[in-house]
């Protein structure tokens, strides 16, 4: 007879990345401002369907080959600091908890995978004493890492999570704010200077950027050894290769507001769909974006995923 837990992993395993979609839609509304980009985000960076493209392979490095992965591509090797962007991450050992206490828990569940999500982010909150909408990103996240990874895996004791020095207003009010140019800032142009940030919860975690510069070009001038921590970034902290929109290596996702980006052009678009974000185009918001196609002209806050490759074919 099939325990508790392997009917939850197969109700999982009945969804897809559309049906994801779906779910992270429907959820979308209630989610905290600050983790609402950032949700849409982590299920661009970790697709379903490059799971099991690599589960279902004969030969796993073969195929992760053909697709041209580098970096940490695989859920199972970060399981605990995948979503370290998401503001609700701070609280991730206690969701994780609580989604592996309700896979195991006994008796009927709501039908709709929305719905699940939605109470055990609710009963969560309630303990922990927080607004719903702030857990309910990183329960949507959770439950998705419990679909790849496993019951085993994900039953394993949680690392701490992020630790966020603000409160989600104060991330959100920065994310929109521009810096100062000075006193005779209206008479510069140019040569006017922003933000990037990479890594919110790093003091360190930005670098400067002359206005209308491509981002990769900006993070170019960052001169700090980032290739210790990423072997693919060799200048700066974005990994890049080619310049050209060509290699697919500089994805980023954008956490504040895309307007402060130029918009994506026809080859960038193109190379969207080639390296598997088809749902990401401008209409929908452009919050994945190739940075080396990318100009900001203002304060930016992106993150950079752990891996790239073109698995759009899948």
């Amino acid at each position: 007879m099939a325990s508790d837990e392997t009917r939850f992993q197969a109700f999982l395993d009945q969804h897809d990345d559309d049906a994801w979609a779906q779910v992270v839609g429907q959820l979308l509304p209630a989610i905290h401002p600050v983790d609402q980009a950032a949700t849409r985000v982590w299920f661009a960076f970790f697709p379903l369907r490059l799971h099991r493209a690599l589960s279902a392979a004969a030969d796993p490095a073969r195929a992760a080959r053909e697709m041209l992965l580098e970096g940490k591509y695989r859920l199972a090797e970060q399981a605990d600091t995948s979503a370290e962007f998401l503001y609700g991450h701070r609280h991730w050992p206690e969701v994780k908890r609580a989604v592996a206490d309700y896979a195991a828990a006994p008796g009927p569940k709501p039908p709709a995978l929305a719905d699940q999500i939605r109470e055990v982010a609710r009963q969560t909150a309630e303990r922990l004493r927080v607004e719903p909408g702030l857990l309910l990103g990183i329960t949507a996240v959770a439950f998705m890492t419990r679909q790849q990874v496993g019951p085993e895996t994900f039953g394993q004791p949680a690392a701490p999570g992020a630790r966020w020095a603000k409160s989600p207003a104060q991330v959100v009010r920065d994310r929109a704010r521009d810096d100062s140019q000075g006193v005779f800032g209206f008479l510069k142009t140019i040569d006017r200077e922003y933000t990037v940030t990479f890594r919110e919860t790093e003091p360190q975690g930005a670098f400067r950027l002359v206005n209308r510069q491509h981002l990769t070009t900006a993070a170019a001038r960052d001169k700090r050894d980032y290739q210790a921590r990423d072997p693919r970034c060799i200048e700066g902290p974005i990994p890049v290769e080619c310049r050209s929109g060509s290699c697919g290596s500089c994805w980023v996702g954008v956490l504040s507001d895309t307007a402060k980006l130029s918009e994506p052009g026809e080859r960038e678009i193109t190379r969207m769909k080639e390296c598997g974000y088809a749902g990401f185009t401008p209409e929908r918001g452009s919050l994945i974006r190739l940075a080396c196609q990318t100009q900001g002209h203002g304060n930016v806050t992106v993150v950079i995923p752990p891996w790239n490759g073109v698995i759009g074919k899948l």
